[in-house]
Formats: structure tokens, sequence, C-alpha cells
């Protein structure tokens, strides 16, 4: 048994009835691989596959119990009424089995909200992918989605990875000696009570902590504030159809390009990483996007990007009962605010200037950016959704949002073949939470030499996913043809 983070119970307090703190990854794979075992995967090898790595990540078994009157985090659970076959489902796409219709049906699952009550993922195998042009026969995707609050980015790119095989006929990774996994007792209100008055006394010494760390680092903000080469999470920009209350319906994309494309843009660009072209290229297909609607803010739109602070090595946790062993689970990370430069038609000059804000962010180490989220996320609590929510509805009337307009995640992929019940992974995309005032979402993920930009949006932000996915292939064109001009 083990509570909840500050963070981690922010993305609980965050969901919505029309908005769910998720994260999902996809996977897509060739059965040619399987050997002996070829042929379309079962249900029953599924659930042998995934009943041998339950061990790779708490997550996977534990749920949710909530303190009374949410007085104080929740905890996580053991839970002894673990079903294996609740959570792994099976269904297959209607003919022609084409690339928009896979993408529609795993937005319109990832719309819906994960029960709680349970532990907070489900893992879908879909067939029928017959007339998706780049996939060989007989290719099927799995589909693995799982609330924010269990995992983060990096963690979710971790479990992806623990629960493949380096090779199609590799077992499953070995349980760790010290390794026992039991089910915990169900806390009963009044014990739960006792741990929250303990826990409420020492808050306010917690928030001055907090506050105790910011205080130095608001010149810094201030700073930022009145900079015009760098963003500043003080900052109030003007609002987008990005930045409304969203609907509960869902849509998801995904453009590829690869390494070598990438790093032939950035040799234009010497001090750019791949990290720094990777925004332009969001940010040049948002422009596309905005331009095409005659949308397109004047001034300079914003990106909040997620920075991972766990250490990057796939844990599984200790023995039963452990309060502070966390496993591959919970969120460690900071955010910064990243200027898409969309306001400059030029892509390299757009390049540029992300390139200056970026460094600003490395040179500063996000920490005043940090240390505030800490002193909310301690101070609000679970009141932290209800103040988001107020938040973006009166900046809303207003015409503005708060920070920034988009969210851009970076989280790079296996860079070697991985097998799914001996199937190999021939793409994998991903998906992220739309909440209320981010009603877009972009991913940059990796597998190999292959680079995805995927999204996740409401519907009523981008009604024409399809034309989403052809700005950000236009923008990674845009980008090419200019570093190439360049280099003459």
């Amino acid at each position: 048994m083990r509570q909840l983070s500050s963070a981690d119970w922010t993305m609980v307090s965050l969901d919505t009835s029309t908005a769910h703190n998720t994260i999902g990854i996809v996977g897509i794979y060739d059965p040619s691989t399987r050997g002996a075992a070829s042929g379309p995967v079962t249900d029953e090898e599924v659930l042998e596959y995934i009943d041998a790595r339950l061990h790779v990540a708490e997550s996977f078994r534990e749920r949710l119990v909530h303190v009374p009157f949410g007085l104080d985090r929740p905890w996580w659970i053991r839970d002894g009424d673990f079903d294996l076959e609740y959570h792994v489902r099976h269904i297959a796409l209607p003919g022609p089995g084409n690339w928009r219709q896979l993408c529609t049906q795993i937005a319109r699952i990832h719309a819906r909200p994960l029960d709680l009550s349970k532990p907070p993922w489900e893992l879908y195998l879909i067939d029928g992918l017959d007339a998706v042009d780049h996939l060989p026969p007989g290719a099927f995707a799995v589909f693995l989605r799982i609330h924010h609050a269990a995992i983060d980015g990096v963690a979710g790119a971790e479990i992806l990875t623990a629960i493949h095989s380096r090779e199609p006929d590799d077992g499953p990774p070995p349980v760790p000696d010290d390794y026992q996994w039991e089910p915990d007792a169900v806390p009963s209100d009044l014990d739960l009570l006792a741990r929250a008055a303990l826990h409420g006394a020492a808050r306010p010494v917690d928030v001055l902590r907090q506050a105790g760390k910011v205080a130095p680092q608001l010149p810094a903000l201030v700073f930022d504030a009145r900079n015009p080469d760098v963003t500043s999470p003080a900052s109030l920009p003007k609002a987008t159809r990005f930045n409304q209350v969203v609907s509960p319906h869902r849509v998801f994309g995904t453009a590829y390009t690869t390494l070598e494309v990438l790093k032939e843009i950035r040799a234009a660009l010497p001090e750019a990483t791949i990290n720094d072209v990777g925004v332009a290229v969001v940010g040049g297909a948002i422009r596309r996007y905005l331009l095409d609607k005659d949308e397109l803010p004047e001034e300079a739109m914003v990106a909040m990007m997620p920075i991972s602070i766990r250490p990057t090595a796939t844990r599984a946790s200790g023995t039963a009962g452990s309060e502070t062993s966390t496993g591959t689970s919970g969120n460690e990370y900071s955010i910064a605010p990243i200027t898409m430069a969309t306001d400059e038609a030029d892509p390299l000059e757009r390049l540029a200037r992300i390139v200056t804000s970026t460094a600003h962010v490395k040179d500063s180490g996000a920490h005043p950016v940090r240390s505030l989220m800490a002193m909310s996320e301690e101070a609000f609590g679970g009141l932290m959704g209800t103040v988001q929510r107020a938040a973006v509805r009166a900046l809303s009337r207003r015409g503005l949002t708060f920070a920034a307009h988009t969210l851009v995640s970076n989280v790079p992929g296996p860079q070697n073949p991985m097998y799914f019940c001996g199937a190999r992974m021939v793409d994998t995309t991903g998906l992220g939470p739309v909440l209320d005032g981010m009603g877009l979402n972009n991913g940059i993920g990796s597998y190999g030499n292959r680079v995805t930009f995927c999204f996740t949006a409401d519907r009523k932000a981008v009604p024409d996913p399809e034309v989403y996915e052809q700005c950000l292939t236009g923008a990674v064109e845009e980008l090419l043809e200019a570093a190439r001009a360049r280099h003459g």
C-alpha cells in the first residue's frame, strides 16, 4: 500500500465527465515472424503472455482507494480481486480496415473513462487492418491505455519495452529473487482518516517548505515575463480553437518520418537538437492548420513540454506492503513553456527561435516551474482539478489561455526490433490526455530509425484529423527543403 504523490493526485483530480487523464500506447505487428505459432494471435496467447509479465510494473495490479470526503491523497493498494480477463479485450475493424478506421476506433476507446475502482488500464488486441497500405498481410494492433496517475510518458515507454521481447521466441523477464506479490488488505475508512489526520498536520509545513523554494525563483519568472526572447509560465496568451472547454469526443492520428531526415534538417542549424527540430515540425503543422482556417494568432504560439526527471530504468517494486517503493509508476516530471514561433513564416528562422527558447529552459533547469507546480499541488491537493477548470472557463470568457496553447511531449522509444507474442513490431505511436483548455496534445516518438509525430485532440477542435496529419507531413517537407537550400 502506497500513497499517491501530490502530482499523481492532481492527475486524478483533473478527470471530468468529458475529459480523462489517460495515456495510450499503440503497437502494430507483423505476425509472419511467429514461426511455428504463425497465424493470428489468440486471446489465450495474449492472456498467457501478459500474465507472465505482470511483475514488470506494480501498476498492472494496483487500484485506487480514496480517503473519505477527499481529505487526503488516495492510496494505491494491490488488488486482491484483480481479473486479467477484464483488462484484456479483443476487437476487429469492420471492412475495409483502413488507417482512418483504425485511428477512429482507437480515438473512440481513448475517449471513454477508465474504471478507477479497478487497476486503471486496458489492453486491446485489434484485428482487421487489411487496407492499411504500408502494413504486411495479417498485421494486428495492440492498444494499451492507462491512467496518467499510474505512469508518466517515460514510464509508459518503459512498460512498452518490458512487455515486449527482443527476439521472437524470448521468454518473459525474470522475476527478481526478492519479489513477492500479495494483495493488500483494503483499509477501513477509519484507518484512512487517521492517516489523513497525520498527513494534514504536516501539510502546512510542506506548503511552507515549497513556498521557501519558490520565493528565490520568482525574480526569474518576472524576468521571463518581460523578456521577448523567451516564454514565461506566467503569461496569458490569446486562446485558439485548441484552448476551450472540451467535448467528450476525440480524434487521433500520426505522421511518420525518419531520424535521417531530422538529422539533415538539424545540419542546417548545428546548435539545434533533434528535439528542437521536432518542436519546429509541430509548430509548422499548427501554423499550416490555423492558416488554412484563417485563425492563426499574430503572436507566437506556445507549447508546454513535460520534462521527465525520473531515472531511465525499468524496475519492479519490492515486497508487498511497501509504502515508499513505487516501481515503474507515478509521475516524475517538470514542465517548461517553449515558443513554437508560429508567427514566423521562414521555417529555419522558426527553428532558430525555438533553439533560443529551449536553451533558456536548459539554463534554468525548469526549476521555477517545477517549484510552483509542487507548491500548488501540495496546497490545493484534490482541488487542483476544480481550480484548473475554473481558471480555464474564466480565461476562455476573456479569449485567453493559461501559459500555453498545446502540449508537446518527446518520448523516445526502443531502438532495436521488439516482439509481442512472437510478432515483430513494425510501427508504434501514442495518445495523450486531452483536458479543458488543452484540446490538442502532440507527441514525438521513435522506434528504431522511424520517428512518429502523433496527436490526440478534441474532435470539436480538430474535426479533420487527416488534414492535421497532412500538415505534420508538410511541415517536415518544408523544413527539409529549406535545409537543403541552405546547404546548396
